[in-house]
């Protein structure tokens, strides 16, 4: 691999010699062992020798040549794919600042929404590891997640932050934001794969959720994975209506409920994880507020 731009002229300038040797060579052999022999009608036995020893030179100059041309070919390669690598890093880094400002834009009305997205990522990522899904998918859920709750920006603070119980008009209008986000998300091309998490999540397997009713297996997976981790973290998380339920009681309360709200192998998967890698993610983000620190979870997060 060469490093600098000196190596790379230094390369060029050798291409450059062997390419006019091996011509020259070429013109010298053709001149003196087979036009002039013609022309003097002189024995060509008497040529072999010289003929064979520049045309060995010729011969190996060429082959020198097309080596130093693929290795300036190889360098213009390498050279392409870091140049092509580096445009994706700008790519995903602006996909995430357009993700974390679509987030912020919520979190200003809700201050809890990033603490709140974040644990479910972090949930959610690790119910899907243990799921086995590639990182393509774990990638998407993540993104999904962190904008599950996006359509609450058309929530009324009334009905949003209500300490009492809704009554059914405020449910319905609740109810619209899975639908209401699903549309803002559907205007930004690369977080297409991500509309089924926002437009499902809150959909229950026995087909009693919102906004479509959908049953079973009609609901995406990474819907059904988005939806066990959604209720973990509601659960294990102060409200303005109730208090927070401590971990064992919400997985508890998860079990329960596995085969009429949550998919059974979701709930499943859930259980393997155990209670202590749960924990340590609820923990992380009370220290750092950052899903950054996931490690493991978060390691596969690119968009491109």
């Amino acid at each position: 691999m060469f490093k600098s731009k000196k190596e790379e002229q230094i390369l060029l300038l050798e291409m450059a010699i062997f390419g006019v040797l091996s011509l020259f060579l070429f013109l010298i052999e053709a001149y003196f062992f087979l036009w002039r022999p013609y022309v003097e009608n002189s024995n060509p036995q008497q040529h072999y020798f010289g003929f064979s020893l520049i045309f060995f030179a010729m011969i190996t100059c060429m082959l020198f040549f097309f080596r130093k041309s693929l290795l300036l070919l190889n360098l213009e390669m390498e050279k392409r794919l870091a140049m092509q690598k580096e445009h994706l890093g700008q790519l995903n880094r602006t996909c995430e600042g357009i993700l974390r400002a679509l987030n912020y834009a919520l979190d200003y009305r809700d201050h809890e929404t990033w603490g709140h997205s974040a644990r479910v990522v972090g949930y959610a990522v690790a119910i899907g590891r243990a799921m086995g899904l590639r990182n393509e998918e774990l990638t998407q859920l993540a993104w999904g997640g962190l904008l599950h709750d996006i359509g609450k920006i058309g929530i009324p603070d009334a009905i949003l932050f209500k300490a009492a119980p809704l009554d059914i008009k405020e449910w319905e209008i609740i109810k619209r934001h899975p639908v209401v986000g699903h549309e803002i998300v559907n205007q930004i091309d690369f977080l297409q794969g991500t509309t089924e998490i926002v437009l499902y999540h809150h959909e229950h397997y026995n087909g009693n959720g919102y906004p479509h009713a959908l049953k079973g297996e009609e609901i995406p997976l990474a819907a059904r994975i988005f939806a066990v981790a959604d209720a973990l973290d509601a659960m294990t998380s102060n409200r303005p209506y109730r208090p927070a339920r401590s971990l064992d009681e919400a997985l508890a309360e998860i079990t329960r409920l596995s085969g009429e709200q949550f998919c059974p192998r979701v709930v499943k998967a859930l259980l393997s994880i155990g209670k202590d890698k749960l924990k340590a993610i609820q923990d992380q983000v009370s220290k750092t507020g950052s899903i950054g620190a996931f490690g493991e979870e978060l390691a596969c997060f690119h968009l491109v």
